[in-house]
């Protein structure tokens, strides 16, 4: 069995990724004084440097609160039982890293039956959450959304949020992606009228 490898942006989750610094080795599983933080990054960085003890930190983190550590785990063992059941919990009390991790699993079909109209309702649904984020946050959740629109040809809306994206982010990537969303979308747009 060839197992898929796929990567998921977790916008409102706690920062880390496998960036950075190599493994380290120095850092013990069963240090007392292991942080959240770090278990976290182990988890992440042991997906690339160390994928034989992926499930040992990624358990770790998520016994210690870390619970988008579901996600390597759930990508390495291909088993995303535990990863859409605890999203689906979570979504309960409108966390919003179970929004962009439902949305992502719906929209790829991954661990759940591909289902765009869900996807897009999740997203829609965090826009009007009553959060703190930031404007790249809330830039990051448009050009997904866009994303979901260009599955469904939904060009409208495509340019839509890919100009919200254009207006309200600090991001130079985000700010070319939606450039190229905003492309296609035009293009699409100006030959289904003539």
């Amino acid at each position: 069995m060839v197992k898929k490898l796929v990567l998921i942006p977790i916008v409102f989750s706690l920062n880390v990724t496998a960036a950075g610094p190599r493994w380290d080795h120095s850092i013990k599983i069963d240090d007392p004084e292991l942080t959240v933080e770090v278990a976290a990054q182990q988890c992440h960085k042991s997906l690339i440097n160390a994928p034989e003890l992926l499930e040992a930190w990624c358990e770790t983190a998520y016994e210690m609160g870390y619970w988008s550590a579901l996600v390597p785990i759930s990508l390495h063992t291909g088993d995303g039982t535990r990863l859409v059941a605890e999203a689906k919990e979570r979504l309960k009390n409108k966390e919003p890293s179970a929004y962009t991790t439902l949305a992502w699993l719906y929209g790829s079909g991954q661990f759940v039956k591909k289902d765009i109209a869900k996807a897009i309702a999740l997203r829609e649904e965090l826009l009007v959450l009553d959060k703190s984020f930031t404007p790249n946050q809330i830039a990051a959740n448009h050009m997904k959304l866009a994303d979901l629109y260009i599955q469904e040809r939904n060009w409208k809306k495509v340019a839509i949020h890919a100009k919200h994206v254009l207006k309200h982010t600090q991001s130079n990537f985000q700010k070319k992606y939606a450039k190229r969303q905003l492309e296609s979308a035009e293009q699409h747009l100006s030959s289904n009228e003539l």
